[in-house]
């Protein structure tokens, strides 16, 4: 073989091997945004039909753990922070997930819970979709459109990110994306999709977040069932915990929006008030004219850092695992 056909032979095969590569792609990031959600994840609502009198409304939120395996959290209300009546972790089989303990059995099995205690309370209740309101928001006159599904042009930098279906995506490849634009007092909005991860845990969880004025973080990641601390999603990183934990179950679209006021200073220079967020998750409100008295950040040299003097980039996070963004857009506040 001459070295002209060696050398076309060595092509077409490097052809082949990218071909291939580009179409084992999609299979990687397929994986975490199945096209069928998990059949029993989910919120369920309803009521004790019988036995109850003072906390009739019951529901039921069902989280994969991988493996076939679940929890299930009984509880009076969601979007409320109020006891669990029961947690439960079991494992599928036979098509339902089958609980007992603390005094409650229940199944879940075909998109409904039922279950009961003692010999004559039951329960009934059945999945429901929550989607929020502000999906699809459209932007108001003037607003500076971020992101419309059609290109990432309104960001400096894209390194590890794609455009599919109408989303943008961070892959765990991808690295901080800013945009062009500075900003100092906005209302935002942004939606945003977890990843399906349910063997992962904690911060690996499908974890991003929305930074505003470059430094102030509201965190993104699939919390989706859990009590909704100071780092879990909607948290204003380390600094405040979300009123409620509003997260839908990963998979489904969300939304925060946001109305941030950058930090303000007088004549001298010296910090005249810290900045304050508030913001809705879902459509519910989980932090009302909150304070940043500090920066949002991992360590406490960090979060002691100047608060900001000049207009910043709104700043999507990279961590290392897959997230979807799409409908993203600012009101400049500082100007009205």
């Amino acid at each position: 073989m001459n070295f002209r056909t060696l050398a076309s032979n060595l092509i077409v095969a490097m052809g082949i091997v990218a071909s291939v590569a580009q179409e084992q792609k999609p299979a990687d990031w397929q994986t975490y945004f199945p096209t069928q959600p998990d059949a029993f994840s989910g919120d369920y609502v309803g009521r004790w039909l019988s036995g109850e009198t003072v906390d009739p409304d019951l529901c039921a939120q069902v989280i994969a753990l991988g493996d076939n395996k679940y929890r299930v959290v009984l509880t009076a209300k969601l979007d409320m922070r109020c006891p669990p009546k029961g947690v439960f972790e079991v494992e599928a089989a036979g098509g339902a997930l089958t609980f007992q303990g603390g005094g409650l059995r229940g199944e879940v099995r075909g998109n409904v819970v039922t279950g009961g205690r003692g010999e004559t309370a039951r329960f009934e209740l059945k999945k429901e979709l929550r989607p929020s309101p502000t999906l699809g928001l459209d932007p108001p006159k003037g607003a500076a459109l971020l992101f419309d599904g059609s290109g990432l042009d309104a960001w400096e930098t894209s390194k590890g990110w794609e455009i599919l279906d109408g989303a943008m995506m961070v892959t765990p490849k991808g690295e901080y994306i800013q945009s062009k634009q500075s900003f100092g007092d906005v209302d935002m909005h942004v939606e945003f999709r977890n990843a399906f991860m349910p063997k992962s845990r904690g911060q690996q969880r499908s974890n991003s977040g929305v930074f505003l004025q470059d430094l102030y973080e509201v965190q993104i990641l699939d919390s989706y069932g859990l009590e909704g601390y100071y780092d879990e999603c909607g948290a204003l990183y380390k600094v405040a915990a979300p009123m409620v934990n509003a997260c839908a179950p990963p998979l489904e679209w969300q939304t925060f929006d946001i109305e941030y006021r950058a930090p303000k200073f007088d004549g001298a220079g010296d910090l005249k008030a810290n900045a304050r967020i508030t913001v809705h998750h879902n459509g519910k409100l989980i932090h009302n004219d909150q304070e940043l008295w500090w920066i949002t950040a991992w360590t406490e040299e960090e979060r002691r850092g100047p608060p900001p003097r000049k207009p910043g980039h709104i700043r999507l996070q990279s961590h290392g695992n897959y997230v979807q963004f799409r409908n993203i857009w600012v009101v400049d506040r500082s100007k009205s």
